[in-house]
């Protein structure tokens, strides 16, 4: 028994099962110290989440998310959607502190989340939506910096990501972004069709109400002041949208030289609770130069004020986009060799691909074509071999009919020879009638000779003939001439000729062939 005990362990491969243990232990372990980091991390991307979509806000913890955005970071390409959404909230928290380059970073990094090497896509990424905020926070960083082309792109490929989701609204919210990016370079034509695109599918209110700012910025930017005027006041009755507007209603009211109303488009700026930082200082210059109630005092405050708002704020700010935006710049152009690489790579390799199917494709169709061949040749062998086997029999059998028809020959002129010896002997008979029994048919049957017999008894089965012709047709089988014909049946002796024609075409022949044709009769041929 423990013999046959050792045996069977003896055939389990304890060595290899003990190596795959070890690995799955160590891999267990691993995990498990990394999961609690992992699901912390898990835990603060939900509730920036959780923030966002229902108050509007941002994670406030800037250590848990760089915490989670450096811990995600090592395992990108195992959980991509968590890093993607780690990159975007850390990216976003950073810009609100005024690290635009810090923030540039993380933004590049979510843009890699989807990718191994930059390039070669992850198919288990699908947090598209996430992407496309990344994407869109890079073209207003591009945009606040004056880089209206790199931005336009940056909102396109946004709007391609957000097309994958649900999301129609932030999908035209982004086109008209584009569109903003297309009015920033007086491309008037292309910022109008992309407009009424948005304005023909889109229903939402928002996206309507953020065309009209769009046409206010495209006609500034023309100098169209009294279509930048009407659309702000398309833009009022839609209600209440950002301070943008406003800055371009002033300017365009200044630049009419109507400074009075330059001026109340300038503080309504002034007072708005989301005014950025940018419009302020764009119209403070017309509070400081036009602004006829104000003390020197307060003009000298508000120098100070654009002063501050540029040399604290819009300077360093600008400075920080500028070198966030190129390293966008550098980060698309490493992206372009890769992409040339990819593209040359995967077209060597398609190439490749399609030669190889070609050639086992040539390759199969070559084997099947040799095994139809064969098969086909083995078929006309055995095709031939089975003619030239039936020819073989065909001429036996031709031999052998042949054979028989020459005995079935000698027969039938033996036979010829026996009736015509038969019909001699009685012929040459002193008493030929009296042996005939012309008077007892039956007896005549017995007499004569057994074709005779014969004859009669076809002659009147299946010709129906009378008893007077059967003996007609026996006398003209014995070659009686018409005189004795006529002698033996008492018929007249010019009559014989027609009642020998008349049974003649009883029986389907000539005069001239019936005692041929009785013959062959008698003796069955």
């Amino acid at each position: 028994m423990a013999n046959r005990l050792n045996i069977v362990l003896s055939c389990f491969p304890f060595e290899r099962i003990s190596f795959v243990a070890l690995l799955c232990g160590v891999v267990c372990l691993f995990c498990s110290c990394t999961a609690e980091p992992l699901s912390e991390a898990r835990k603060t991307l939900d509730v920036a989440d959780s923030l966002r979509v229902n108050e509007g806000r941002l994670y406030d913890d800037s250590l848990a998310l760089a915490e989670a955005y450096t811990l995600l970071g090592h395992w990108q390409l195992i959980y991509p959607d968590e890093y993607a959404r780690a990159c975007y909230y850390y990216g976003y928290l950073l810009r609100q502190h005024n690290n635009q380059v810090a923030a540039m970073q993380a933004f590049i990094a979510g843009s890699h989340a989807p990718y191994v090497s930059r390039v070669v896509p992850l198919p288990w990424f699908s947090n598209y939506h996430i992407l496309g905020r990344i994407y869109s926070n890079m073209g207003t960083m591009s945009h606040l910096a004056g880089e209206f082309e790199l931005s336009y792109e940056m909102y396109k490929t946004a709007s391609e990501q957000i097309l994958k989701t649900d999301d129609s609204t932030s999908y035209y919210y982004l086109l008209n972004d584009m569109a903003v990016e297309l009015a920033e370079q007086k491309l008037q034509n292309e910022t109008l069709a992309l407009l009424d695109s948005i304005e023909h599918n889109c229903t939402n209110d928002g996206v309507l109400t953020k065309l009209w700012e769009t046409k206010a910025i495209l006609y500034f930017n023309l100098e169209r002041y009294d279509s930048t005027i009407y659309s702000v006041k398309r833009l009022q009755e839609k209600g209440n949208y950002g301070s943008t507007g406003y800055v371009k209603e002033a300017q365009a009211f200044w630049s009419l030289q109507q400074y009075d109303s330059a001026l109340y488009y300038a503080k309504i700026v002034m007072s708005h609770p989301y005014a950025s930082n940018q419009d302020k200082y764009h119209v403070l210059y017309i509070l400081i130069n036009y602004d006829s109630t104000i003390s020197k005092q307060e003009v000298q405050t508000l120098s100070s004020e654009r002063a501050d708002l540029n040399n604290e704020l819009i300077e360093p700010l600008l400075l920080q986009l500028s070198v966030a935006v190129e390293l966008l710049r550098q980060d698309i152009d490493k992206k372009t060799p890769y992409m040339y690489l990819c593209f040359v790579l995967a077209s060597i390799a398609l190439i490749v691909g399609v030669a190889w199917i070609a050639k086992t494709h040539v390759k199969r169709i070559t084997k099947i074509e040799q095994k139809k061949h064969q098969h086909l040749t083995k078929k006309n062998i055995d095709i031939r071999a089975d003619i030239e086997q039936l020819q073989t029999s065909n001429k036996a059998l031709l031999q052998e009919n042949n054979d028989l028809l020459t005995k079935h020959s000698a027969y039938c002129e033996e036979i010829v020879r026996e009736i015509e010896n038969n019909c001699m002997a009685i012929r040459q008979s002193k008493d030929w009638k009296q042996e005939l029994h012309w008077k007892d048919y039956n007896a005549f049957c017995d007499t004569v000779d057994h074709y005779f017999m014969l004859l009669a008894t076809k002659l009147k089965a299946t010709n129906k003939l009378e008893e007077k012709e059967i003996r007609l047709c026996i006398l003209v089988m014995l070659d009686m001439d018409n005189i004795t014909i006529a002698k033996t049946i008492n018929y007249a002796p010019n009559g014989v000729g027609k009642y020998k024609y008349r049974i003649a075409q009883k029986l389907g022949t000539k005069i001239k062939d019936m005692r041929q044709f009785l013959i062959e009769m008698a003796i069955g041929r």
